[in-house]
């Protein structure tokens, strides 16, 4: 179900979803689909994770090799040919369901973009980055920059691509020699 409910979300977006298609297409009674996914909503982000795989991060203290990992666990689906999900995540975004918007942004987004977000504030904490620097803002802006890149310039884009672009970006708010911050008087 899940795999027919991704299928049907490439082909027809979400305004052309409907429960009755995915189940005929995956031979499952509506009852069934239902008693799992009490909703369009539930059922679309559910296949959504499904079709992203295990997005698994764990930190291990070096910084450029954690945002390497977060980048390939978190975001691999915008490179190496598997950017089809984020147009689904786009058509997904400009539906006017603000429950479908913010079941997937809590589901799918807001998981690694608060991991990204404490990566760079834990640097910032241990003085590999700029006191100044804005975690929240400088994981927007990869985010935002890749997302730009795959969907926009339709530009292919590998995964060591990936984590030059998130270097480039952090590389100006690089201290020089990594001095732990004073604490606040």
């Amino acid at each position: 179900m899940l795999a027919t409910t991704i299928g049907l979300l490439r082909e027809r977006g979400y305004a052309g979803l409907r429960i009755n298609d995915i189940a005929e297409a995956s031979g499952t009674a509506k009852t069934t689909i239902y008693r799992r996914w009490p909703t369009l909503t539930h059922l679309v982000v559910a296949a959504m994770q499904h079709a992203l795989g295990e997005r698994a991060f764990e930190a291990t203290g070096d910084t450029e090799a954690d945002l390497d990992s977060l980048v390939e666990s978190g975001l691999g689906f915008l490179v190496d040919g598997r950017s089809d999900l984020l147009a689904v995540a786009l058509d997904i975004h400009r539906q006017g369901d603000t429950e479908l918007r913010s079941t997937y942004r809590q589901s799918i987004i807001d998981p690694i973009r608060e991991q990204a977000i404490t990566l760079i504030a834990t640097a910032v904490e241990r003085g590999e980055l700029e006191e100044n620097t804005q975690p929240d803002v400088m994981v927007d802006a990869v985010i935002g920059g890749l997302v730009y890149r795959s969907a926009i310039l339709a530009e292919p884009l590998s995964l060591d691509q990936a984590r030059a672009f998130w270097r480039s970006v952090l590389s100006p708010r690089r201290c020089q020699s990594p001095q732990p911050r004073r604490p606040s008087k």
